[in-house]
């Protein structure tokens, strides 16, 4: 589901503009009729009590979501030993921020402003109210082609090329669902609603939040609007159980024959006899 579209940003470098144009076209192509997905594009985030930051496509899921930053990352640009970025324009390096550390955060002021409105972004889970400290909030940069990043020490498991962005996304998306079916019932798994995940974008986007509007629930959010679905029943598993009495060792001298074992030793002896 699309709630904001892409908007072509002319003021761009058009090597930039290029790749986040093609990164939400993939978007949209993999996630408008998915209604487990919520796709934002160009939305502006908090980064400090001043400046905000432009995030290029936010995908919203049931299980957390993931920031894509498709315009920093264009061109030649070098890291030096102290982690200090720059970009190579017409053979003089010219300083950029650091795109890797710029969202580390906004990710963690995205998950304090989360938390500072749960009463209306989160409903309540069988009587309790659940937090965001748990909730998967992964970034992807996405590397324009013909683009070079030389340096040392760079993690680079979250840049990536247009062409695996959306494996990337459904891959991490399988592993969250995975995970809440596995021991303990996937107890330590963040997962909300379709009503939370709009309710959220449209915080995102600083919309109304018209929980009417939204699919149904049936339970109540601490400020008294509509809740979750119907939590699905999950697979079958095995229960180990534990106890805690002392291991008693039995011995061969102490073992009694069972009583089909007695019958046919007296019906033997009793046949030996005649």
């Amino acid at each position: 589901m699309i709630l904001k579209d892409y908007v072509h940003r002319p003021d761009a470098d058009p090597r930039s503009e290029e790749t986040c144009a093609e990164a939400a076209t993939r978007l949209r192509n993999a996630f408008k009729a998915n209604e487990d997905v919520v796709l934002l594009n160009d939305v502006r985030l908090p980064f400090d009590d001043e400046r905000t930051v432009n995030v290029d496509h936010i995908v919203l899921h049931s299980y957390g979501m993931t920031l894509i930053s498709s315009r920093a990352i264009y061109g030649k640009i070098e890291v030096n030993y102290r982690g200090e970025w720059s970009r190579n324009v017409k053979g003089r390096e010219i300083a950029m921020q650091n795109p890797i550390e710029l969202f580390k955060h906004v990710s963690k002021n995205l998950r304090q402003n989360l938390s500072l409105n749960i009463d209306q972004l989160l409903t309540r889970a069988k009587g309790s109210q659940r937090t965001f400290e748990n909730m998967p909030i992964d970034v992807l940069f996405i590397q324009a082609l013909k683009s070079t990043i030389i340096g040392t020490g760079i993690n680079q498991s979250n840049i990536i090329f247009v062409e695996a962005l959306t494996q990337s996304i459904n891959r991490t998306f399988s592993a969250y669902k995975k995970r809440e079916f596995q021991m303990y019932g996937g107890l330590d798994t963040f997962k909300i609603s379709q009503s939370d995940m709009y309710a959220i974008a449209n915080f995102l986007l600083g919309n109304e939040i018209d929980r009417s509007s939204y699919p149904a629930a049936t339970e109540q959010t601490s400020s008294g609007g509509a809740a979750l679905l119907p939590v699905p029943e999950g697979k079958t598993g095995i229960v180990r159980a534990y106890s805690t009495k002392p291991v008693k060792i039995i011995k061969g001298r102490d073992i009694k024959p069972g009583k089909q074992t007695l019958e046919r030793l007296e019906a033997e002896s009793e046949a030996k006899a005649r």
